[in-house]
């Protein structure tokens, strides 16, 4: 267990503050029922007005809400770029409340603080539940072999979205299928005044969660992440990885000049005002483009894989993806409210919802009902879960790493790297340093 990371967010306070992980009743139980009452606090990041994820959450909690009266909720929202920044102030404040959404690489503080109670006991007390789960969806909710949180959705982290109408103007045919013809796109996109690939990494994590994940795979395979994440001889500094560096970090001449000082929001207006040509960017993004294009931006819009780089072992098909975020449970809830809680997260990440999230634009870690008709797809989404078919899936750096690299090294040099204050070797030393330390 990595005690460094507990040291390095949470104080012996706040450790010894915790009680023992509370006793579940015998008989919980999951979904909606007038008979439910308790009450407990959320703290998330899912937009009301938001589109993709957090529609498909809204709409789920909302009949939940209805159906259950006597259940209150205490909504605590932060936007998702500052999420993880209040996520840890919280945690040092020892006000981290009921249930809480987090990624995985910061499981390993909860569960040595004794903050969280394991997932996997409550809802294997419920076999519908359980077995409403595709495969694969408690990946990123695991640790040290137990699942710790719930998950909501299954997202590649890495998608590319263009307007077909500005590749035709420009003569681009079609969405480039290597490295090659991506900087030969990107050449007469910004010859003809166009921002090649919109970026806004204000908040740090996009570029290098969202996008430089994905496109490293390209240079490295999943053996070697699994070696360097062991500690089995895998290095940041290995030739492949810095390769990976390099590349991306010519990549980013291609990118908006003020990318680190913009947000993925106004990342997406560049884009919906026709100023970038595409970006790269999560899968959630599709259903945000479905929610909040506009008309004759989105009609335009289409997707694609990351393109492979020549000479380099990885494939397009080669994607970061999973669950990512999970909602976890704290020990201090019991009785009532652990039962309205339970039932609330059955509610917002199965069922009904995974349905719903598809007309959303987006993949749930819920099994669809074997009648959903799939027809009904919003045309961009379709051409997306088409591709999700196609793609082999990695892991997430910073959904499995510990939380000094994954959230933090990885993120802050990747914003250097791309704004060239940083060399690749000079990342790749840094962020092998941070992880052995955290070790």
């Amino acid at each position: 267990m990595n005690k460094k990371m507990v040291r390095g967010i949470l104080t012996a306070t706040l450790i010894a503050g915790v009680i023992a992980p509370a006793a579940v009743a015998s008989e919980t139980e999951g979904g909606a029922t007038s008979d439910l009452k308790g009450e407990f606090s959320l703290f998330h990041f899912m937009e009301e007005d938001g589109g993709g994820t957090s529609k498909a959450f809204w709409n789920a909690a909302n009949k939940f809400m209805e159906e259950n009266p006597n259940v209150k909720i205490d909504f605590e929202f932060t936007d998702s770029d500052n999420y993880q920044e209040k996520l840890t102030t919280k945690m040092a404040g020892n006000e981290l409340g009921d249930v809480w959404l987090t990624k995985g690489d910061m499981l390993p503080t909860f569960a040595d603080g004794g903050l969280i109670q394991p997932a996997d006991k409550l809802i294997d007390q419920d076999q519908e539940w359980r077995d409403s789960y595709i495969d694969g969806a408690f990946t990123d909710c695991t640790f040290d072999g137990t699942e710790w949180g719930v998950p909501f959705q299954m997202q590649a982290n890495c998608i590319g979205i263009y307007n077909k109408d500005i590749f035709d103007e420009v003569g681009i045919d079609g969405w480039p299928e290597t490295f090659t013809e991506l900087e030969e796109d990107c050449k007469k996109l910004k010859d003809a005044g166009y921002i090649p690939i919109a970026m806004g990494n204000k908040d740090q994590w996009l570029a290098e969660s969202a996008v430089f994940n994905t496109f490293a795979y390209r240079y490295i395979d999943q053996d070697w992440f699994d070696s360097l994440s062991q500690d089995k001889g895998a290095k940041f500094t290995d030739d492949q990885f810095v390769k990976a560096l390099t590349d991306f970090q010519s990549l980013a001449q291609y990118f908006n000049e003020d990318m680190n000082a913009i947000n993925q929001d106004e990342m997406f207006s560049l884009y919906y005002n026709k100023k970038a040509a595409m970006f790269f960017d999560g899968a959630w993004s599709i259903g945000t483009m479905i929610q909040k294009a506009p008309a004759d931006v989105l009609s335009a819009t289409h997707c694609g894989l990351m393109p492979a780089v020549e000479g380099e072992p990885g494939t397009k098909e080669d994607t970061a993806s999973g669950a990512g975020w999970n909602y976890v449970i704290s020990s201090n809830l019991e009785g009532d409210n652990l039962t309205a809680a339970l039932a609330f997260l059955k509610a917002v990440t199965t069922g009904d919802y995974a349905g719903d999230a598809l007309n959303q634009g987006f993949i749930s870690s819920g099994k669809v009902a074997d009648d959903f008709d799939m027809s009904s797809l919003q045309p961009l989404f379709a051409e997306y879960y088409n591709l999700a078919k196609t793609m082999k899936n990695h892991t997430i750096f910073d959904c499995a790493l510990p939380a000094e690299i994954g959230s933090g090294a990885l993120y802050a040099d990747t914003q250097q790297l791309i704004a060239g204050t940083m060399t690749p070797e000079q990342m790749a030393e840094d962020c092998q340093n941070v992880l052995d330390e955290s070790r």
